[in-house]
């Protein structure tokens, strides 16, 4: 099948039909709306998709780069109507029936908003798509679940543009929290409940927004800003329990700093 887009219409009706699946467990998936000319237009230049399994989000990262390499990032990264569509071409995917029946979340994990940074991250496809395209080869962290959820560590790092927009930024998480002996992100990094020290919900946040005040970020190495974040945030921090988050030594004076 050629992928098409939701026009306004078309995605009005996607929606109608995620409440009538929410309201009803085992309401048919409306297929009949990928190819209807008054919901839909063609994506040019033309593109196939084919039906197929992604189980996890590593499996549709992949495809889904492939599949839209022809579009270009631009073309896609704001496009509600496409990625609503291919959502629903991949339903079975996104929201897999047990029993014959399905749990319809939310509408932000299935209808994209892309002018929305609440809701955006949180489309299950695109955000499988966005981490392969920022992350580069450093995406063991954001890839291992099934593409149906979204875990806690792409939320916290995703919801914060400003953590983005960090060169360094997947090589730097990669060498603080993956534990590549259990082949798995390192426990308690992301525990939303209490604070640890180098934590990923708490404390790296905090002292990015620290150490943004002082340094260009932005340019810098892993190597550079791992010096600069310290000792806390070391894969075996050497720091008391009880953080001192109103004072925070800067290291690396060699970094560049901000005029």
């Amino acid at each position: 099948m050629k992928i098409r887009q939701f026009n306004r219409e078309g995605l009005a009706e996607f929606k109608r039909f995620l409440a009538d699946a929410r309201e009803n467990p085992r309401h048919p998936v409306r297929r009949e709306l990928l190819e209807d000319d008054r919901l839909t237009e063609l994506i040019v230049p033309a593109v196939e998709v084919q039906p197929r399994s992604l189980p996890r989000r590593e499996d549709a990262a992949r495809y889904l780069k492939d599949l839209l390499k022809p579009l270009g990032d631009k073309a896609v990264v704001r496009n509600a109507g496409l990625w609503s569509w291919l959502t629903l071409f991949f339903f079975d995917e996104v929201c897999p029936a047990a029993g014959g029946q399905r749990l319809v979340k939310n509408d932000y994990h299935y209808l994209y908003e892309p002018a929305n940074a609440r809701h955006s991250y949180r489309h299950l496809l695109f955000i499988a798509w966005r981490v392969q395209q920022v992350a580069g080869p450093h995406t063991q962290l954001f890839l291992r679940g099934p593409l149906s959820t979204l875990d806690k560590m792409t939320s916290e790092v995703f919801k914060r543009l400003y953590l983005l927009r960090i060169r360094c930024l997947f090589e730097v998480l990669e060498r603080l929290y993956w534990d590549a002996e259990r082949g798995r992100p390192r426990s308690g990094c992301v525990d939303s409940q209490r604070v640890r020290p180098g934590d990923l919900t708490h404390r790296l946040p905090s002292r990015i927004r620290q150490l943004e005040k002082t340094y260009d970020l932005l340019d810098m190495t892993a190597d550079q800003l791992l010096e600069l974040l310290g000792d806390e945030f070391s894969p075996t921090p050497a720091v008391p329990a009880t953080l001192d988050t109103g004072r925070s030594a800067v290291t690396g004076s060699s970094n560049r700093r901000r005029p």
